[in-house]
């Protein structure tokens, strides 16, 4: 073995010492994330090792992430650009880099972006612009940041708002035909108010008319008057009696649509005396018998659950059966929000069913819905007198009240109306 001199050992002691610094100082650039690799030369032979440093990884990030990102020196000029940013302008990359941002600014927004541009020279910036790329215009909301003291430039991610502008724009539209349909409702409103008038006088007169001209024929010349005379002025009267009918009951309904919906306290108890008492002359003459127990009290409009007990209670003596007198029952009952509804619903919150029982012809239950539709009839008139509005208006008293309403029946056996309104308005 060969003993090394004092001056040989000193010489490898400083060669070790200074590649200790070098290596000391690679870590630190390591550290640092000043370096992404590095050579390492074995027998006179570099061989290099890559790293995956933070910011290489940031970087990464940068270039996969699916907003546009730029870098752009403290007078605009565009440094550094990610692949996102190219595909939004649709340019090459050749095209972007090295130009002006500004270049790439639509007319109108240069101003605004001027002044984010500046107020980020000093911290961050936010705001909407739109780009522009030959003829694509684009819609973008920008964030911009000052990178001093590290660097003298600025970024911007920017981020397309295209599909977002799309679809306000499609709400916008909806928006202004919302507007056109309230307005033309609002009109529509207007005609049913000169209707209603109308129909409140202008179409009443002429039938009071001719029903009073027509009884004045028929009692001063019913003796003079062949019975073919006597028969032709009754279908006049009874025509013109149904004409007045079917107008009252027009005019029911389009009351029903007022918006003026006063709530009161209300005990309907009282309201079904109150109709039972008004119609004592139909239930006598019909030999019907109306059983009830004891009715909730919640706030409502009086006058028009009066008018939907009233109709629901001649209607069931209207469609009674021919052998038998009619028998009405009516129940109440709590329905907690939660439980089901006779058609296996569960209702959203508490509500009293009233419920109408009748032993009357029935319906098939195909016809549930179609009952309550204005002018539907299951029946001729020739059978069943009526104008086939009174369950229409029962179901707009009902949606007055914020309820609902359905309709059970079978054929000869009878018919039930579950009437549900809200235990709170």
């Amino acid at each position: 073995m060969k003993t090394e001199t004092i001056d040989e050992l000193l010489s490898k002691i400083e060669s070790l010492e200074s590649r200790l610094a070098d290596s000391e100082q690679l870590i630190d650039a390591i550290k640092a994330g000043e370096v992404d690799a590095f050579a390492v030369n074995e027998n006179n032979q570099p061989e290099i090792y890559t790293l995956q440093s933070g910011d290489y990884a940031y970087r990464l990030l940068i270039e996969e992430i699916g907003e546009g990102a730029v870098n752009t020196t403290e007078d605009g000029l565009i440094v550094y650009t990610n692949a996102s940013f190219i595909d939004l302008l649709g340019l090459p990359y050749e095209a972007i880099i090295g130009k002006f941002i500004h270049e790439f600014i639509e007319e109108e927004s240069r101003e605004k972006f001027k002044q984010l541009f500046n107020n980020s020279l000093s911290g961050r910036s936010k705001g909407e612009i739109t780009l522009k790329a030959g003829k694509k215009m684009i819609p973008v909301y920008i964030s911009l940041t000052s990178l001093k003291p590290k660097l003298a430039t600025i970024g911007i991610i920017i981020t397309d708002q295209s599909i977002k502008k799309s679809n306000e724009s499609t709400i916008l539209q909806y928006q202004k035909e919302l507007e056109l349909k309230n307005i033309e409702l609002a009109q529509n409103n207007v005609e049913l108010t000169s209707f209603t008038f109308i129909a409140s006088h202008d179409l009443q007169e002429p039938l009071r008319k001719i029903q009073t001209f027509c009884n004045l024929i028929l009692n001063e010349m019913n003796e003079g008057l062949p019975p073919s005379a006597q028969d032709h002025f009754q279908r006049i009267l009874k025509a013109s009696n149904r004409m007045q009918t079917l107008i009252s009951s027009l005019l029911n309904y389009s009351r029903m649509n007022s918006r003026d919906l006063v709530f009161e306290p209300a005990d309907l108890n009282e309201i079904l005396d109150d109709v039972i008492n008004s119609n004592d002359e139909l239930i006598k003459e019909t030999d019907a018998d109306i059983q009830y127990g004891k009715l909730p009290s919640l706030p409502c409009m009086p006058l028009q659950i009066q008018q939907l007990f009233t109709n629901l209670i001649i209607n069931s003596i209207k469609y009674k059966r021919q052998s038998n007198p009619p028998v009405i029952q009516i129940t109440s009952q709590l329905l907690k929000a939660g439980e089901p509804d006779s058609a296996g619903r569960a209702v959203d919150k508490d509500y009293w069913k009233i419920t109408f029982t009748d032993n009357g012809i029935g319906f098939e239950q195909q016809y549930a819905d179609k009952i309550f539709d204005l002018f539907q009839r299951l029946h001729s008139r020739f059978d069943y007198e009526g104008t086939g509005i009174g369950l229409s208006i029962c179901k707009k008293i009902v949606q007055n009240h914020k309820g609902f309403i359905l309709a059970m029946g079978r054929p000869r056996i009878g018919a039930s109306f579950e009437i549900y309104l809200p235990l709170n308005q």
